[in-house]
């Protein structure tokens, strides 16, 4: 198999399924924890992230078919998506076209009820030219950090770490406005965007108190 990328969660490895591209992910133990507990949590959590799955799935949300649920061996096998990570789609010369589509994206994660936990660029798969239909062109991945949950501050920070995520790798972008207009869209934003309001203005309070 070959190594598709290490994490602090998890090892990511390119594999085949029936003869089908797929990636398996394996959960990384943590050696501080007595073994029975670890073993316990991370099944908890491999079950929790595959049901994030199925139901950004069964909500039409892009994001790979599940094959394999293997809590034993602290391991899912999904399908593998064509593309590319956003991280770099956004680099093209077109890139900031993506934006729209990926703040349309995750409003469409949190209509379903999900929050994503660490929706990076990282975590975007771009296929194809950037401005067609969503479905098509822009999915989701890894949800290891995901819950279940409709509130609005978790919401709230979904939005504030992808932010920072393209304020980090792409300022030239000035993502902030497509996005955040992008994402406004969606009939429950609101609540959300006076979070994040409150978030950045609470982080802006502390830095100036050091």
């Amino acid at each position: 198999m070959a190594l598709a990328e290490r994490g602090a969660e998890a090892v990511v490895t390119a594999v085949e399924w029936h003869g089908q591209p797929a990636i398996e992910k394996h959960r990384n133990p943590r050696s501080y924890r007595h073994p029975d507990l670890e073993v316990r949590l991370v099944a908890e959590r491999l079950r929790a992230e595959a049901r994030l799955l199925e139901r950004a799935s069964e909500a039409g949300l892009p994001v790979p078919p599940l094959y394999v649920v293997d809590p034993a061996a602290a391991t899912l096998v999904m399908a593998w998506l064509p593309g590319e990570p956003l991280e770099r789609a956004l680099r093209a010369p077109n890139g900031v076209a993506w934006l729209p589509q990926l703040g349309e994206l995750l409003a469409r994660i949190h209509t379903a009820g999900i929050v994503h936990g660490d929706p990076t660029t990282s975590n975007f798969v771009a296929d194809g030219s950037p401005g067609g239909d969503v479905n098509g062109n822009l999915s989701v991945i890894d949800f290891g950090l995901g819950a279940a949950s409709d509130d609005d501050e978790q919401r709230a920070t979904d939005l504030r770490v992808l932010l920072e995520s393209l304020e980090a790798h792409h300022p030239e972008l000035k993502a902030r406005e497509p996005l955040l207009a992008a994402y406004g869209e969606w009939d429950g934003a609101s609540g959300a965007l006076e979070r994040l309001a409150a978030l950045e203005q609470r982080g802006r309070y502390n830095l100036v108190r050091g």
